[in-house]
């Protein structure tokens, strides 16, 4: 079982939260913004509308001397112009009068003068050219209010929306976040009922081994040690599960490792199962320590889990080489993992350190937890790992993570409760 680490399942379900809460408020700030531009236009349409009307009203019955509201009308007749005692500097427009005295259409002009708009309307009615200015300035800034009114109701709507996308991105994530509760819990459980029997186990296998060491062949001796060894790595794996349901996370008891002692023990406990299969497994390591930062236990199961993968896809005959070097001028160690197997199709490559992903459509393949369990390790030791492969020429597998150089400190506190901290589980391609 893979359990996610608490801080793990804190940042993804925040991340959700985070999103719902975005969607939420978009859709309702989108509505608000369209409802607003609707009501704004509405507004003008109605304006001009109003606009128009008054202007129609004093081309048909005003007159220079008695002018409508917020109009100012001329006329011209035989030659001779009428005009308001007061009006706006600029007025009459006299090309529009000219051009409707020659016998054009209608003239409506828009004419931006004195810090204003103005709307002009020129035509020819009973046997006269009339023009009717409109100054638009009351309705601009009655336009202008609007909006201001409008923009603080979408500041307002963008509040209350961001407040009830987190209300029910909240309600939506709190069955997900009481289901992971339970999940640790019952690990926790299972583990602790798991630890007794396994300490039996394990203390059986010391007291055989010591009392009937004598008396027993080198091979049985040999398989008795691994017993006790492989009892003691699967009570860290316990522990890592115990730790992995805790509340609180680690970041203290990491420690300067070789990680070529670790790959060289994970090499001689395979080496029965490679020879079973007809298998090749080989190990390369440098002359000088691959020193890291790190915890034991995780380290070793992140090998043990790159190993076990290649071993379960390479077929009789095959070929899986462990290759440890210190590169980067000794800032940086590297571990490949290299098989001549099965392999993996290249368009999986974003799914394979996924939990229980599945590959491309049609192929039929289905990503475990092992290689996600490896893929948490290592970015929790501050690495990085990457893979490629050709199907049917194998996959290789490259893990690098910092030296524990003198001068150099870790990115960050490794913690053994992180995701996929359970033991080594196959990973299915």
């Amino acid at each position: 079982m893979n359990i996610p680490a608490p801080h793990t399942d804190q940042r993804v379900l925040r991340g959700v939260r985070i999103r719902l809460t975005a969607q939420v408020a978009a859709v309702i700030t989108v509505v608000v913004v369209m409802l607003g531009c609707l009501s704004y236009c509405l507004f003008e349409e109605r304006q001009q509308a109003e606009i128009r009307r008054a202007l129609e009203y004093s081309l048909e019955h005003g007159s220079p001397d008695r002018p409508y509201p917020c109009v100012w009308l001329f006329v011209q007749r035989a030659g001779q112009l009428e005009q308001p005692v007061q009006h706006p500097p600029g007025f009459p427009l006299v090309p529009a009068l000219r051009r409707v005295a020659q016998g054009r259409p209608t003239q409506t002009d828009d004419v931006a003068r004195n810090g204003t708009r103005y709307l002009v309307i020129t035509e020819e009615r009973a046997g006269a050219v009339r023009q009717a200015v409109f100054d638009e300035r009351y309705q601009s800034s009655d336009r202008r209010q609007m909006l201001t009114v409008l923009l603080i109701a979408e500041l307002v709507g963008l509040a209350l929306a961001l407040a009830t996308g987190a209300i029910l991105a909240e309600r939506a994530i709190s069955p997900l976040s009481r289901a992971l509760v339970k999940q640790r819990e019952f690990v926790a459980d299972a583990s602790h009922e798991l630890r007794t029997p396994l300490t039996r186990m394990h203390t059986r296998a010391q007291l055989l081994l010591r009392r009937r060491q004598g008396e027993l062949g080198a091979d049985t001796v040999e398989e008795l040690r691994r017993l006790v060894a492989g009892s003691a790595q699967l009570a860290e794996v316990l522990d890592d599960l115990l730790l992995s349901a805790s509340l609180t996370p680690l970041s203290t008891g990491y420690e300067r490792l070789d990680l070529s002692v670790l790959a060289a023990e994970v090499v001689e406990a395979e080496q029965a199962r490679a020879a079973q299969q007809q298998l090749t497994l080989e190990l390369r390591k440098p002359t000088e320590p691959a020193l890291v930062h790190g915890i034991a236990s995780p380290l070793r199961r992140m090998v043990s889990s790159l190993v076990d993968n290649a071993l379960g896809h390479t077929p009789p005959g095959g070929r899986v080489q462990v290759v440890l070097e210190v590169i980067d001028r000794g800032h940086t160690v590297e571990l490949t993992v290299a098989d001549d197997g099965v392999g993996f199709d290249p368009a999986d490559r974003g799914r394979i350190f996924e939990r229980l992903a599945r590959g491309t459509q049609g192929s039929g393949h289905r990503f475990g937890l092992g290689l996600a369990l490896v893929s948490t390790i290592v970015e929790n030791h501050g690495g990085t790992i990457s893979a490629t492969s050709r199907p049917g020429k194998g996959a290789t597998f490259a893990v690098l993570l910092p030296s524990a150089t003198r001068d150099r400190v870790p990115p960050r506190a490794v913690r053994t409760q992180s995701p996929g901290s359970g033991g080594v589980v196959r990973c299915r391609r």
